[in-house]
């Protein structure tokens, strides 16, 4: 009786071990899996659209100093010479494709991303922490705001009044960086053994 007794309780106790691993390792998987998804289909592509239209704007930025300061050469050329530039326009013309380029990124491959990414936000909603969430209507109304002016339903002094600058979504944008870091880090960090009951 003695040994039956040890028996079972030796098997209740390995299937409970059995139990409470499995348990455990199932956890494990479940949120890892839920990490993967949100890394992959919510905080990256936001994040890489965004690193995107960052280095667009960084060569805008590039080629606008450099431009600049070639225009600001060609008119001290002519002022040193004691001459008024001669053909004014004409000279100014490859400057002003510069702008036309960049006004042209701007509505066809930009805002298109921003939309992008509003629209990632808002389809995949349920993939979004609750903190990134705060940041919805504040990204919805930058997107919205450039739509309404590029469709010339803004006026220009409209958009100035509102203080609409990218400068409102940076803390969005670093919170998203500061996200998929965590996210990276936690899954790394998930392990069967560090796992708590």
């Amino acid at each position: 009786m003695e040994i039956l007794l040890l028996q079972f309780f030796s098997a209740l106790v390995g299937g409970l071990i059995v139990y409470v691993f499995g348990v455990r390792k199932l956890s494990i998987e479940v949120r890892n899996t839920f990490i993967q998804k949100q890394m992959s289909e919510f905080y990256s592509p936001i994040a890489g659209y965004r690193k995107r239209i960052g280095a667009r704007g960084a060569v805008r930025e590039k080629i606008s100093i450099a431009a600049e300061a070639a225009w600001q050469e060609l008119c001290g050329q002519a002022r040193a010479s004691g001459q008024s530039m001669l053909n004014h326009e004409e000279q100014f013309e490859p400057y002003r494709s510069i702008i036309e380029y960049d006004n042209m990124q701007l509505r066809e491959e930009v805002i298109p991303l921003y939309r992008k990414m509003l629209d990632i936000f808002t389809d995949k909603y349920w993939l979004a922490d609750e903190d990134t969430r705060d940041y919805y209507q504040n990204f919805f109304e930058f997107v919205e705001i450039w739509e309404r002016y590029l469709a010339e339903s803004l006026p220009g002094g409209v958009l100035k009044k509102l203080d609409h600058t990218e400068g409102n979504v940076h803390p969005f944008y670093e919170h998203i960086e500061q996200k998929l870091s965590a996210l990276q880090s936690e899954i790394n960090e998930l392990s069967f053994w560090k796992l708590r009951l």
